[in-house]
């Protein structure tokens, strides 16, 4: 095993959410904590066949939440899970979110150069506080999808599984380029992001189509900002009793 192909290791300490976007901690409402959690026991019981599960997060276009989505599910695997490692990776070189979601000053260090050849080992980046490895998408590219769909990626998603036991993908829209696509052959499945009051029934079945064609696995999908009228919920009067005896 090509361990030192993991040497580079830079550990972050802070963590500022820009803003218009959310990281889940405590200070989360209940029901928000609960519908990640959920997400994870759906993901945790997947019958994949690899010990490392590969996740790949999409949406049918821009602004549907997928950054979030796979941000906060890597948080909350590893918060749920003594002892799993867990890696976050952004695969979006055109309009990468995770650095500037987790504040992370990473300019010209992450995935992009790796794939390109100008790093020797991928810039990988531990967050003590999340408890998370990041790989980032690094610097612009001419051409992100031939650096996606290269053997060095397959490569390097197959290093990675010996050091994780979950991978989550942070993937571009698959209605406006084909990167995600090109990730099927080294990830177990999808799930797609999509936001309420947002996303169009048309493009998300596109987004769909698209993937069934390709023969990929569709674990689900996640609707986001979903506004609930008081009361419209028979649980919603029980978040605030179980909230104090969520950890």
């Amino acid at each position: 095993m090509n361990t030192k192909l993991f040497s580079k290791v830079k550990k972050i300490k802070k963590n500022v959410e820009p803003q218009g976007f959310t990281i889940i901690d405590d200070s989360t409402p209940f029901a928000i904590r609960e519908a990640f959690k959920s997400l994870y026991t759906n993901i945790l019981y997947l019958n994949t066949p690899d010990k490392c599960k590969k996740i790949a997060i999409t949406s049918a276009v821009p602004g549907e939440g997928k950054t979030t989505v796979a941000t906060n599910l890597a948080i909350t695997i590893a918060a749920n899970s003594e002892n799993k490692r867990v890696l976050l990776v952004d695969t979006d070189m055109r309009q990468p979110k995770v650095a500037r979601l987790l504040s992370l000053d990473i300019r010209g260090k992450g995935l992009s150069e790796y794939l390109a050849g100008i790093d020797e080992k991928p810039y990988l980046n531990y967050i003590p506080k999340l408890n998370i490895t990041v790989l980032t998408s690094g610097g612009p590219n001419a051409n992100p999808s031939m650096l996606v769909g290269s053997s060095k990626m397959a490569e390097l998603v197959r290093l990675c599984e010996q050091q994780f036991d979950y991978i989550i993908f942070d993937t571009p829209p698959v209605n406006v380029v084909t990167d995600a696509l090109l990730l099927n052959e080294v990830v177990n499945g999808y799930v797609v992001s999509t936001m309420s009051d947002y996303s169009n029934v048309n493009h998300v079945a596109e987004c769909v189509e698209s993937l069934e064609r390709i023969g990929a696995e569709i674990y689900g999908v996640v609707l986001s900002s979903l506004k609930m009228k008081a009361g419209s919920s028979g649980y919603s009067k029980y978040n605030s009793k179980y909230s104090k005896y969520a950890k």
